[in-house]
């Protein structure tokens, strides 16, 4: 077992990655939804500062009252392993602090357990956590705001962006696909404290159009769309900003929602993240602010230059702001780019200027480990990068040009 140290990304890792070996060699369950009820035991333990499991029948008493009191987190309250691969398990994580660095250690463990079930599958590479703080800060959410993340994964940025803009639970919206990060994302916003997020399973890409053309088909299996959760609950209006990181990878083939979409209407496939700007775009109040990241070829393709039409059209495109390869290493190496936009109000000033910037300090290596300014304080506010400075001149840019951000 990995020597405890005071750094929770480096023993997590270690413990997470024994567990994985303990589980794979005895059990022949499904180690990560094994794994994730142990650790989500041990930090139940941590916030409450008690030491009851003692035996497998205290972590499945536990875990049912964890299941009552943070709903949508467990799939099943009991362990599907025996006595003895349980205490072995819980004795790889007993000794460590789950808690110990606060909200920065637990939010990298629930990065972590995400990432490491994922594996980057499908282009779901989920966002460092200092590039997430970059975005929140420059689009600066204010306490009476809705914000939205349609991809929202392990909700980090909804959560930091609570956290700077002291808003309210109730105005955060946060839908994925997958059902895993949406447990992830409620288990985070319980520990964190934030009540009243609307988190739900929903593909975010199908909307209400598709859904009368599925049903003129006689297609019986018509999925819920976002319009039809803000109806069930009752919001009037979009929303005022939009922070998100699409998935990178998929093309879309189905032609009920390549007709949905002004950008793929008449196409037979067209990109994931190229119809997640759309959807962004249309989900955004009138002046209304985002911040999306998206591959490189969006910027710079000869096939996305309708896409890029579309966008000016609509938005203001207020900035670009390149990130480095290693960023989103070690599941790719991808060339990215944020692009802010301001949803328009009126048409298009031929006079409107762009903020460009390009980051050059990725804060990983080429094999995705943290790159510290020094070794004294491992933590993800520590990470070598240069995006404070850009954050200073996009500040600068947008009170020069007088954009109302």
């Amino acid at each position: 077992m990995a020597k405890r140290n005071s750094t929770i990304i480096e023993t997590f890792e270690a413990a997470y990655r024994r567990l994985e070996e303990v589980m794979l060699a005895n059990s022949g369950e499904n180690e990560f939804e094994e794994i994730f009820k142990i650790v989500l035991i041990k930090l139940w333990e941590d916030l409450h500062n008690i030491t009851d499991v003692c035996t497998l029948d205290d972590a499945n008493h536990m875990l049912a009252l964890i299941d009552r009191l943070w709903p949508g987190v467990l799939i099943e309250t009991r362990l599907n392993i025996s006595e003895e691969q349980f205490m072995v398990c819980f004795d790889v994580i007993r000794n460590f602090s789950l808690i110990e660095d606060g909200y920065e250690g637990i939010d990298g463990i629930f990065e972590y357990i995400i990432s490491r079930e994922k594996k980057g599958v499908k282009g779901q590479f989920f966002t460092p956590r200092y590039l997430v703080d970059f975005c929140v800060n420059i689009l600066n959410p204010k306490i009476n705001e809705s914000i939205l993340d349609p991809a929202a994964g392990s909700g980090a940025f909804l959560y930091h962006a609570y956290l700077h803009g002291k808003i309210n639970g109730a105005d955060l919206w946060e839908f994925d696909f997958d059902n895993t990060a949406v447990r992830t994302a409620r288990l985070l916003m319980y520990v964190g404290g934030v009540e009243g997020v609307h988190i739900h399973k929903v593909n975010s890409l199908l909307q209400n159009k598709t859904k009368v053309s599925l049903y003129q088909k006689g297609i019986s299996d018509i999925s819920t769309t976002i319009e039809d959760i803000l109806r069930i609950e009752k919001k009037k209006d979009l929303f005022d900003i939009i922070i998100t990181n699409p998935p990178f990878a998929g093309e879309i083939i189905e032609p009920d929602i390549l007709e949905s979409y002004n950008i793929s209407y008449g196409k037979t496939r067209i990109e994931r993240d190229v119809l997640f700007v759309e959807r962004c775009i249309n989900l955004l109040n009138p002046g209304g602010r985002m911040a999306i990241i998206l591959p490189d070829n969006i910027f710079g393709s000869k096939e996305n230059e309708s896409l890029r039409r579309w966008i000016y059209d609509t938005c203001r495109v207020v900035g670009v702001v390149g990130i480095p390869r290693n960023v989103f290493m070690p599941h790719t190496a991808i060339k990215t780019s944020i692009l802010f936009l301001k949803k328009r109000e009126k048409k298009r000033d031929s006079s409107e200027n762009i903020f460009f910037a390009i980051s050059e300090l990725p804060g990983k290596d080429s094999r995705g480990n943290l790159l510290f300014k020094d070794e004294s304080a491992r933590t993800w506010k520590n990470v070598d990068h240069d995006l404070d400075q850009i954050i200073t001149e996009f500040q600068a840019f947008i009170n020069h040009e007088k954009i109302g951000w």
